[in-house]
């Protein structure tokens, strides 16, 4: 018998508003979702409904649709376009929110949609997608790339620092003894990261019968030689850097996060996206905790360039501090005494290779007992001496990388769309879709994650 058949029903699942590079695996995923779950695609994106056409799927909002706006007060709008939006683009936002909204439930109850699938879900037409779902009580499947090697998140709380897996973290509830096939392969995945192997197909190639779409892979060609080629090379150009080969022999890592990215915005209560001031204070507790330990600062290499030209003073201003941009992170991983990270997937991966941690923000990984946590800016010092002079508890670590491997991120993804990894995406949403939730009233901006919980 079917899984869905159990509920007697055939439940309809949105994915609401896919990127470029994941509307092809996501409407392969369709057929591999049949005939438990019906797919249908909501996406205003030129390039995904020319997708979505190719594939021959129902594309939504309809063209003939007509534009109306959606009755909310101002106070319950913003509580729906949710923090990120209103951080980053807040005139935008609010000007298109209303007629967005419309447009989203009007296809939610046309279509009788019994889920939402999203990836993050901070963008506005995701945070206004959740707000709907919320109000008719049906389950949200948010997504996001996984920090083990050709894995995906997919959890009905959010991701992240919003996900299941930060909240048990936190509650000590995230801890599985030895297991033999998930040792073996967690050693093999840290084997990856030691070597510096590419963890995914950032441009990966779609079926056949997508493929043939010239116009959607020449603007996927395009941006992808803009996004990961042009632009690192531009940002590159835009601060003096330490060549690699002049790090400093002993030194503490602090990689460089994307500003506008939503760990930053939403998940980053003490230094918010102040990089140059927890380079300020970093540098000046390490001169106090061992002159002889440098800062190595490692610039992302996908920030805006006017958000890394900005950086452009940071060298002179901190002359003990070595700036990177070209190191090789798991070479810069490898010698490190210690890394410091508001919430970066860096901090994960030294986290693996047993390193010590100082992290400063909120993730499914920055919990009490795995890496330390400063609860203020006064404590980092603090913290970073305990992170140098206490051991870490590597068995603590590796039972909780199991439970993260076995219960929270899925083998494969949006970057692979062999069988394997279809099957497997596709299983863990039904799964999830089969634990009938009862969603819990909470406002979007909140980062706790408690959103659902299982029925009774």
């Amino acid at each position: 018998m079917a899984i869905m058949e159990q509920l007697a029903i055939r439940l309809r699942l949105a994915f609401i508003d896919p990127g470029l590079r994941k509307a092809p695996f996501l409407l392969e995923l369709r057929n591999w979702l049949a005939p438990d779950v019906e797919s249908l695609y909501w996406s205003r994106r030129r390039v995904v409904r020319s997708y979505m056409r190719n594939a021959g799927v129902a594309m939504h909002p309809r063209a003939q649709t007509p534009k109306s706006e959606f009755d909310i007060d101002d106070a319950e709008l913003r509580r729906a376009i949710g923090e990120k939006e209103l951080a980053l683009r807040p005139e935008k936002a609010l000007r298109k929110a209303r007629g967005v909204l419309a447009e989203l439930a009007a296809f939610l109850d046309d279509e009788k949609v019994g889920a939402i699938f999203v990836w993050n879900g901070s963008n506005l037409r995701g945070a206004l997608a959740i707000y709907l779902a919320r109000q008719r009580r049906i389950p949200v499947i948010h997504a996001e790339h996984g920090y083990l090697p050709d894995t995906t998140q997919l959890d009905l709380e959010g991701v992240n620092g919003a996900s299941s897996m930060s909240r048990l973290a936190h509650a000590g509830a995230a801890y599985m003894p030895y297991d033999d096939g998930l040792d073996t392969g967690l050693d093999a995945e840290i084997a990856r990261f030691r070597s510096g192997e590419r963890t995914r197909d950032v441009n990966p190639l779609p079926p056949p019968d997508l493929r043939r779409n010239l116009y959607a892979r020449l603007v996927s060609r395009v941006s992808f030689w803009a996004e990961r080629r042009a632009l690192p090379f531009i940002n590159r150009l835009s601060v003096p850097t330490t060549p690699a080969r002049k790090v400093p022999e002993r030194y503490v890592v602090l990689p460089f996060q994307v500003r506008s990215d939503s760990q930053m915005v939403l998940h980053s209560p003490l230094y918010g996206d102040d990089f140059e001031a927890l380079v300020r204070d970093l540098d000046d507790a390490l001169s106090r905790i061992d002159p002889d330990l440098r800062l190595v600062a490692k610039f992302h290499p996908y920030e805006l360039p006017l958000v890394q030209r900005a950086y452009g003073h940071l060298p002179k201003r901190y002359p003990r501090v070595c700036f990177v941009s070209a190191a090789p992170m798991n070479q810069l991983l490898a010698t490190a005494s210690a890394v410091v990270t508001i919430n970066s997937t860096v901090g994960f991966e030294a986290l693996i290779l047993d390193k010590p941690v100082v992290a400063l923000g909120r993730n499914f990984y920055t919990a009490p007992g795995i890496v330390e946590c400063p609860r203020s800016r006064d404590d980092l010092e603090a913290a970073v001496r305990r992170a140098l002079t206490v051991p870490v508890n590597a068995e603590r670590r590796r039972g909780f990388l199991r439970f993260v491997r076995a219960h929270f991120l899925v083998a494969g993804g949006y970057h692979d769309f062999t069988p394997r990894s279809l099957r497997s995406v596709a299983t863990r949403i039904i799964e999830l879709l089969t634990v009938t939730p009862t969603v819990v009233d909470r406002d979007p901006q909140t980062s706790a994650a408690t959103a659902f919980i299982t029925a009774q």
